[in-house]
C-alpha cells in the first residue's frame, strides 16, 4: 500500500504519535489485539493508515518553511551560496558552472551579487535545486540520496506533529491517573495497579522524547546531509 518513502517518512511519524494510545490499550485491554484485528479485517485500519500518513506529511510540509527560515534558508540553497563555507570555494564554483550548463540561468550568481541581491541569487539556487531533484528520482542510482531524503522526511514530519504528540500523551497521563482515582477512591498513585505504574512510566518517557529529542536541530542533521548528497550528484549527472 505504501512505497518505502511514504512508509518511513509519512506513516512512521504518525505511528509514534499514536504510540501512547497503544500503550494504554495494551496495559488495560486483553481484547486490544482482537479489536485491531477486527479493524484490519473490515478495512478500517487500511483507511486510517492512509489518512494518518497524509496527516503526517501535511503537518511537516506546512512547517517546513518555518524550519528553513530558522536555519537561514533551505539547506541546498545555503550550500550553493558562495559566501557559505561548508563547501570549499573551488567546489562551489565548479557546481555553479556545471549547473549553469545543465540548467542555464540569465546570470550566474557571484559573491558581489549575493551581497547586493541575495534573494535573486537564492531564487537561482532554488531553481537549480528543483532541477537536481527532478534528475535524481531514480532511487537505485541515487540510493544514498534517497536514504537521506527518507531520514529528513521522517524527522521533519515527526517535528510537525510535536504539539499534537505532547498534548495527546499528556492527556492520556491525566486520564490514566483520574481513571484510577475514581476507581480506587484514592488520590495516592502508589495504591494503583501495576498497569497504571508501568504505562505511566512509558508515557512520561514519550513526553520527554517529544520535548527534548524532537526539535529543529534534530531535523537539521539529515536535512543538511540530504542537501550535501544532492549537491554531490551535480558531478554525476550526464
Amino acid at each position: 500500500m505504501f512505497d518505502l518513502y511514504s512508509l518511513k517518512a509519512r506513516f512512521y511519524p504518525v505511528i509514534i504519535l499514536f504510540f501512547p494510545i497503544i500503550v494504554i490499550g495494551v496495559a488495560y485491554s486483553l481484547e486490544f489485539e482482537k479489536i485491531i484485528g477486527l479493524f484490519s479485517s473490515i478495512g478500517v485500519a487500511g483507511a486510517l493508515t492512509y489518512l494518518f500518513s497524509q496527516l503526517g506529511r501535511d503537518r511537516g510540509k506546512k512547517k517546513e518553511k518555518e524550519l528553513w527560515s530558522s536555519w537561514g534558508g533551505a539547506p541546498s540553497t545555503q550550500l550553493l551560496r558562495l559566501r557559505d563555507t561548508r563547501i570549499d570555494k573551488h567546489t562551489t564554483d565548479r557546481y555553479h558552472q556545471r549547473l549553469h550548463t545543465l540548467c542555464p540561468v540569465p546570470v550566474i550568481p557571484n559573491l558581489d551579487l549575493e551581497n547586493t541581491a541575495c534573494d535573486e541569487c537564492d531564487q537561482v539556487y532554488s531553481s537549480w535545486t528543483k532541477f537536481l531533484i527532478t534528475k535524481t528520482r531514480d532511487t537505485k542510482t541515487y540510493s544514498l540520496l534517497f536514504k537521506d531524503n527518507i531520514s529528513y522526511g521522517f524527522r521533519r514530519n515527526l517535528w510537525g506533529l510535536k504539539l499534537y504528540g505532547i498534548l495527546l500523551t499528556t492527556s492520556l497521563i491525566l486520564g490514566n491517573y483520574f481513571f484510577w482515582v475514581f476507581s480506587n477512591g484514592s488520590w495516592n498513585p502508589l495504591l494503583f495497579s501495576n498497569s497504571f505504574k508501568y504505562s505511566t512510566v512509558v508515557l512520561f518517557l514519550v513526553v520527554l522524547f517529544w520535548i527534548f529529542i524532537v526539535n529543529k536541530e534534530w531535523v537539521k542533521v539529515p536535512a543538511f546531509s540530504y542537501a550535501e548528497r544532492l549537491c554531490e550528484t551535480i558531478d554525476q549527472l550526464p
